[in-house]
C-alpha cells in the first residue's frame, strides 16, 4: 500500500468518526422511510439529494458538536480518543470542514429536493448546536432538546416527498422524539460517572430523585406505545403495523418497567438495547405496511 493511499484511508477515517458515520446511518434509514412512506413515485435524483444532503448535514451538526465539546471530551473514557481529543485533527480544521459539510448539506437539499426539506436541516443544526450542546453541562432537560433534531429526519423524508407537512408528519416525528427519551436516558444511566467526569449532569445527581429518572423512562415508552397504536388512524400503517407496534411497543414497555422496579447498571443497558432494536424494526414494519399492504 503506497504512503498517499495510507494517508488518504487514515483522514477519510478521522473524517468519519468526527461526523459520526455509523449514527448517520440510523438517521438516513428514518430519513428514507419518511421519504418511503409519502412519496407516490420514487425519483433516484431527488432520492439521491435527499440521503447525500442528510448525511453532509448530519455529519456537519456531529462535528460541530465535537468540536464545540473537544475539552470535555477529552476528560471522558467514552470520548477522549475521538479525533480532536488525540489531536489527530486541529481545531481549525475540523471547524473549517464541519461547517463545509453543513453548508453543502443544506444547499443540496434546496437546489436537489425542496426549500422546506432543506430549513428542516437548517433547524436540525440550530438546535442541536446552539439549545442541546450548551444546556448539556447545566440540565437534564438537554436530553429533551436534544430529541428535537432527532425527530427531524423522517420529517425531512416526508416533505422531500410531499413538499408539505401533514398529521403524518408531525406523528413521525412525535415517534421518534419519544423514542429517544427511553434511548438516552438509559445510556446516560450506564455513562453516569463518565458524563460526570465531564461535566454533563444529563440526569438528576440527587440519590433521592434518582426514581424520577426511571419513572421518565416508563412514561415516555407509555406514550410511545400508545402513539404508535393511534397511528393508523391518522393514516400510517394499518392493522400489520397496529399488531407489529402493540408486540414491540410492549417489549419497550416491559423492559423499561423492569429497570424501574430493579434499578443496575446491566438493566440499564439491556433498555438500551431494546430501544437500539425497536426503532429500526418499527419503521421497518411501518414501511411494509404502507407499501405492501396499503
Amino acid at each position: 500500500m503506497s504512503t498517499f493511499t495510507s494517508t488518504y484511508k487514515n483522514q477519510l477515517s478521522l473524517y468519519l468518526q468526527l461526523g459520526k458515520f455509523r449514527l448517520c446511518t440510523l438517521v438516513l434509514f428514518t430519513t428514507l422511510v419518511g421519504y418511503g412512506l409519502g412519496v407516490n413515485k420514487w425519483e433516484l435524483f431527488e432520492i439521491f439529494s435527499l440521503l447525500l444532503g442528510t448525511l453532509l448535514t448530519a455529519m456537519g451538526a456531529n462535528g460541530l458538536n465535537q468540536w464545540w465539546e473537544r475539552d470535555r471530551d477529552a476528560k471522558m473514557a467514552r470520548t477522549r480518543n475521538r479525533p480532536l481529543p488525540l489531536g489527530k485533527l486541529s481545531s481549525n480544521h475540523a471547524l473549517f470542514i464541519t461547517l463545509s459539510w453543513s453548508v453543502s448539506g443544506i444547499t443540496l437539499l434546496f437546489v436537489g429536493v425542496n426549500a422546506l426539506t432543506a430549513y428542516l436541516a437548517a433547524l436540525t443544526i440550530v438546535t442541536y448546536l446552539f439549545i442541546y450542546t450548551p444546556m448539556k453541562p447545566y440540565s437534564p432537560l438537554a436530553i429533551l432538546a436534544g430529541a428535537i433534531p432527532g425527530a427531524i429526519p423522517p420529517m425531512m423524508g416526508w416533505t422531500a416527498a410531499t413538499n408539505s407537512f401533514s398529521a403524518q408528519a408531525w406523528v413521525l416525528g412525535c415517534l421518534l422524539f419519544l423514542w429517544q427519551i427511553p434511548h438516552f436516558m438509559s445510556l446516560a444511566a450506564v455513562y453516569r460517572q463518565d458524563y460526570a467526569k465531564g461535566g454533563y449532569y444529563l440526569l438528576p445527581d440527587n440519590p433521592e430523585v434518582e426514581h424520577v429518572t426511571r419513572s421518565i423512562i416508563v412514561i415516555f415508552s407509555l406514550a410511545l406505545l400508545g402513539i404508535t397504536l393511534l397511528a393508523p388512524s391518522i393514516g400510517l400503517g394499518k392493522r400489520f403495523f397496529f399488531f407489529c407496534a402493540l408486540f414491540l411497543g410492549g417489549g419497550m414497555l416491559y423492559m423499561s418497567i423492569k429497570f424501574y422496579t430493579n434499578y443496575s447498571i446491566d438493566n440499564a443497558r439491556k433498555m438500551f438495547r431494546a430501544s437500539i432494536i425497536y426503532i429500526p424494526a418499527l419503521m421497518i414494519f411501518l414501511l411494509i405496511d404502507e407499501r405492501l399492504f396499503g
